[in-house]
């Protein structure tokens, strides 16, 4: 039986996340789980190579690829990470000419050509989602890639894209993530030392497409229709992960997992009456909460919620289309707080059209209102987003692939200037983490979680070389 090789490239945590790599994710790649869940029904065997966990480097995948001798090695890549995966794609085919080097993932279906232009070594790109189009591969001759929907391959020299391909209409036909191949799951990958109460941890993608028009989104690998794995399908997956890996805390990842209220009261209502003993956070619009959901949710163990908050200014909310309003916001963190769960803010510096006096206004949203946790990322137009064409009408941008992990600051918009916008940035983080309430609250927390309070200290020491190094 042939391998078939998923790697998720080298990118050491210090580009991923700065001075705060102590604090990072090495959670496993959920779209490379799904992938191999998919290839392991056509009589082929996958091998997920996830490198973040483990320190590899790419002469440790080489390798493996070298003693394997695979027909396909699949890489995904985010666009921080391409030229990671351009590079360790050149280094497999110097050992191993005849493997088919298959490139996915967010940034390939936002740039397809400029990518492949860019790095010769991809023998085959994937645009969009990959389940369908990787069985197709490996179930057709390769000689026959032009009837093949959705990618874009090499022919005697040239390019060549064919028709775009639907979206999976039913997520449920898809099987379980294949988290048992990942070598030593679950306890050799860990989520950010913020986003957890207990261990072991995984994380689910219950959702895929994004009805919302913010204009800083890629949409491009599942687009604007959200579609989901239904809720039978999801608790039998919790129930898996509870019985067969030990699971005991989940982090539901997608955006948007509790806006389909039928499906999320069933959720938690199954976990209420099975007893199941698990804690979970997850994301959300804060425009889609009530008080009686909410409260259903901290019963089934839920502890936190994320809002994508993103700026405390209307105009600058109303600029990037984020289709809520302020009010809104507040009053959903208000009754998060009340049901018992804790809150975290996403904010995002550095908008077009961003002034000093709209800051100031991000600056009092967040330290009026009573979040338990923010995180500040800079603004970057991100390829496949809409405002990544007409960035520099706004301001000074950085068009800079390598650079684009959020804290970087790739664009600085007209009126501020780069060191203006760090300064506030980290302003922010010290006014809200060095205020008394703050401090005590995760003194709580350590005494309380135990099991936590090395992850909370490494992320407590990455904030600390933050504020020095700004100093």
């Amino acid at each position: 039986m042939e391998n078939f090789f998923l790697i998720n490239p080298p990118l050491s945590m210090d580009k991923r996340y700065g001075k705060l790599k102590s604090a990072g994710s090495t959670m496993p790649s959920l779209g490379l789980c799904s992938l191999a869940g998919v290839i392991r029904q056509h009589n082929v065997t996958p091998v997920i190579i996830e490198t973040s966990p483990f320190g590899l480097s790419d002469m440790d995948i080489i390798n493996q690829i070298q003693a394997a001798q695979p027909r396909y090695a699949g890489i995904t890549a985010t666009t921080l990470s391409i030229f990671s995966a351009g590079e360790l794609a050149k280094k497999i085919k110097q050992v191993c000419k005849e493997t088919i080097i298959i490139i996915g993932g967010p940034h390939l279906t936002a740039t397809p050509e400029q990518t492949m232009e860019l790095f010769k070594d991809f023998d085959i790109g994937v645009i969009g989602e990959g389940e369908e189009t990787i069985k197709e591969i490996i179930t057709r001759d390769t000689t026959d890639l032009k009837e093949i929907k959705g990618i874009i391959f090499r022919e005697n020299g040239q390019l060549h894209r064919t028709e775009s391909r639907s979206f999976i209409k039913n997520l449920n036909m898809l099987p379980f993530p294949a988290l048992d191949i990942l070598p030593n799951f679950p306890n050799a990958y860990h989520p950010p030392s913020f986003r957890f109460k207990r261990l072991p941890a995984a994380s689910l993608v219950t959702s895929r497409g994004c009805p919302n028009k913010c204009i800083f989104c890629d949409r491009s690998v599942f687009g604007s229709h959200c579609r989901v794995f239904s809720a039978e399908y999801i608790l039998e997956m919790l129930h898996n992960l509870y019985n067969n890996y030990g699971i005991r805390e989940i982090l539901f990842e997608d955006d948007t997992f509790v806006m389909f209220k039928p499906r999320l009261i069933t959720i938690c209502e199954s976990i209420i009456q099975e007893k199941l003993n698990i804690s979970w956070s997850c994301l959300g619009r804060a425009d889609m909460v009530s008080p009686d959901i909410l409260k259903l949710m901290k019963r089934a163990g839920c502890w936190q919620i994320a809002f994508g908050i993103e700026s405390g200014d209307q105009k600058i909310l109303d600029f990037i289309k984020k289709r809520t309003h302020l009010d809104k916001m507040k009053k959903a963190i208000i009754w998060t707080k009340e049901a018992g769960i804790m809150t975290k803010g996403f904010f995002i510096m550095g908008f077009p059209t961003e002034t000093r006096e709209s800051i100031q206004h991000t600056i009092d949203f967040i330290t009026t209102t009573p979040l338990d946790d923010i995180s500040v990322n800079m603004f970057t137009p991100f390829p496949g987003s809409q405002i990544y064409q007409t960035a520099k009408e706004f301001g000074e941008f950085e068009d800079d692939w390598r650079k684009m992990n959020l804290l970087e600051i790739t664009f600085v918009p007209h009126g501020l200037t780069k060191k203006e916008l760090s300064q506030y940035s980290m302003l922010i983080l010290k006014r809200f983490y060095l205020k008394p309430k703050t401090i005590i609250a995760y003194l709580k927390r350590m005494i309380t979680n135990p099991q936590g309070i090395w992850n909370i200290l490494k992320g407590l020491i990455g904030f600390i070389k933050v504020v020095r190094k700004e100093k």
